[in-house]
């Protein structure tokens, strides 16, 4: 056979069957241009989804350089009004200002913890139970004395000073009489006195209670965190 055809037949139940004879070249046209669309259609949907997300990156582009065209023009509406409030002032009130701005601030002072915590106890008295009770402008501070020294009476006079939470002090006026004592081995102190002028309680950081001997040497001194000890 020189030239070998397929047949082809369709059947149908309300009609003759038809046969059609078709030469192998057309079979395999057929078989490869239906390959073809397919491929056609697979670069169609990769292209297409290609195309697609390069829009939505255009998209987001175009958003952002957007935005950022709204935030240039007002900062250029605010450099113009600045511009426009300049040059309603007078020069040399201009100048003037400029000048007070340029001047560096006043330093505040420096905290220091050191000078605030410094601890002296020679081992002559111990402060215990110490408690402050503030109300409104009044302070009350107990706190019991102990002789160290038992062989020995130890006397003296106790003194108070606030420390501010700014690190700075502030100096009472105190009972002298409540706070002198001459002890053999202990003394229950009370006393009661005013907040200086200008101080409130919520300017106290810690109270700094300093003993001094008869000699009137430090024997001792701390500084107590007021929240340790408010009854």
């Amino acid at each position: 056979m020189s030239n070998p055809k397929y047949s082809v037949l369709f059947m149908r139940d309300d009609a003759n069957v038809r046969r059609y004879r078709l030469s192998p070249f057309w079979l395999k046209l057929f078989l490869f241009s239906q390959m073809f669309l397919l491929l056609c259609a697979v670069g169609g949907v990769y292209f297409g989804m290609r195309g697609w997300k390069e829009t939505k990156a255009l998209s987001a582009e175009k958003k952002v350089l957007e935005q950022q065209l709204v935030d240039t023009q007002v900062r250029l509406e605010r450099l113009s009004n600045m511009e426009k409030i300049l040059k309603s002032y007078d020069p040399k009130e201009l100048q003037a200002l400029l000048t007070s701005a340029a001047e560096p601030a006043p330093k505040e002072p420096e905290l220091n913890l050191n000078r605030i915590f410094t601890r002296k106890d020679t081992r002559q008295v111990g402060v215990e139970n110490l408690q402050a009770k503030v109300s409104r402008r009044k302070v009350t501070v107990s706190f019991e004395l102990n002789n160290l020294q038992n062989a020995n009476p130890v006397g003296g006079v106790v003194d108070f000073v606030f420390v501010r939470k700014d690190g700075t002090d502030a100096r009472v006026k105190v009972n002298r009489n409540d706070l002198t004592f001459q002890i053999q081995r202990f003394k229950r102190i009370r006393t009661t006195f005013l907040l200086p002028d200008g101080l409130k309680a919520d300017d106290i950081f810690g109270l700094r209670v300093k003993i001094k001997g008869d000699d009137d040497k430090v024997i001792f001194s701390e500084t107590y965190p007021l929240y340790n000890i408010l009854a």
